[in-house]
């Protein structure tokens, strides 16, 4: 039987695969960990935990982080996550959910994925509003300066958002740089304070927007959503429209398989 906090209970009996899944089903949930609070968490001997790490590890079911070795799932079972998103759908899941955001908000409400040091619109419900915010499918908007892109940038994990500044003062292409990247620091950590991120006509001076990152199984960000609309009456009420895209992005991003590690158990 499992420890509180353990997302598996083992019964009498568990054989080797039971307890080889029931190790990847809690790493799914805690993201990271050591073996020996492997073995507390799932009540299982120390060495009997050890063997099967160490299997694990030989097929790529588990990864050791290079700093510290504590275990996190690796990319056999990413590639088997992959293949469930992908079977899922990013696009199929998020359609229904923007729409109600759209009809709830009456504006413009958006997903796009990153790529490279923007984020790309796959789709978008236009708003009813006679004035409302519109763009054409494909079209990339950048990373530093809109409420996708700071979403998205504050939902990475604390190495990959450093690598992803790095890259933004070291592009051609980007505004950002040594001395800029600090008030982008500033912007991030307040976003992941208030779980969603805001542009306030500072992409587009007609247009003010808020948004919050879609995660999927692995815990990463893949994705994110955001209401836009005309700044005059936009700005005003992002402080309400803000709480409405982050909860559509959680409900996103738990039909995506994310386990939010923070809520509570």
């Amino acid at each position: 039987m499992s420890s509180p906090g353990s997302s598996t209970v083992l019964g009498k009996g568990a054989g080797a695969l039971d307890r080889g899944l029931a190790i990847l089903d809690h790493l799914a949930v805690v993201q990271t960990c050591s073996t020996q609070d492997l073995a507390a968490a799932l009540v299982l001997s120390r060495s009997t935990t050890y063997r099967l790490v160490d299997r694990l590890l030989e097929q790529g079911w588990l990864a050791q982080e290079p700093r510290g070795g504590l275990l996190r799932l690796g990319p056999a079972a990413a590639r088997l996550g992959s293949t469930a998103v992908r079977s899922t759908g990013l696009t199929a899941e998020a359609v229904p959910i923007l729409l109600r955001l759209m009809q709830r908000t009456e504006e413009t409400a958006s997903l796009a994925v990153p790529n490279g040091l923007t984020m790309v619109f796959v789709h978008r419900e236009r708003g009813p509003r006679p004035v409302a915010v519109t763009g054409e499918l494909g079209v990339a908007r950048p990373l530093h300066c809109t409420s996708l892109g700071r979403s998205w940038l504050a939902a990475l994990p604390d190495e990959r958002l450093e690598e992803k500044f790095t890259e933004l003062v070291a592009s051609p292409e980007s505004p950002v740089d040594a001395d800029s990247v600090r008030s982008l620091r500033e912007v991030v950590e307040k976003t992941r304070r208030r779980g969603w991120a805001e542009d306030r006509r500072e992409f587009d001076q007609s247009s003010c927007c808020c948004g919050a990152a879609v995660y999927d199984h692995t815990g990463l960000p893949v994705a994110a959503i955001s209401v836009a609309g005309v700044a005059d009456r936009m700005e005003d009420v992002l402080g309400e429209v803000g709480p409405q895209v982050a909860r559509a992005a959680a409900e996103i991003s738990a039909n995506l398989g994310y386990v939010d590690r923070r809520a509570p158990a």
